[in-house]
């Protein structure tokens, strides 16, 4: 998996989230998060964008709205990164941390490699 593909994968995260924002912002119970779920869908169409302004995005949400931690991807945080590894545990950040070496390595190298098969099976191991 190569740095594209994961980017796709992440983004793919990205939007799935976005659209349960918009549903639940849509809901009588969300309508605290309307002008946030606003700006999540802006940022979803136009994922260039993600890497700066995700971060703090996505830190204001959970900081608003922390119901929102457990719901939102894991992997997504991994990948964002900064203020979003606050919402993570150290063994956490440790375990997608040699998820992201085994990646680097297996691209380097040539060798599939998947993502999601990975985090299952290091998950497993737990």
């Amino acid at each position: 998996m190569n740095d594209t593909d994961f980017h796709a994968e992440q983004m793919a995260l990205f939007e799935s989230f976005n659209q349960r924002l918009q549903d639940y912002a849509a809901s009588p119970d969300g309508a605290t998060l309307v002008e946030l779920a606003q700006q999540f869908d802006v940022l979803a169409a136009n994922t260039s964008q993600v890497m700066d302004e995700g971060p703090g995005l996505i830190y204001r949400l959970l900081t608003i709205a922390p119901q929102f931690a457990q719901e939102f991807p894991r992997d997504l945080l991994w990948y964002l990164g900064q203020e979003c590894l606050h919402f993570m545990p150290d063994d956490e950040i440790n375990l997608f941390a040699e998820l992201d070496d085994q990646r680097r390595a297996a691209d380097s190298s040539g060798q599939e490699f998947s993502w999601s098969e990975a985090r299952a099976a290091a998950k497993a191991l737990q």
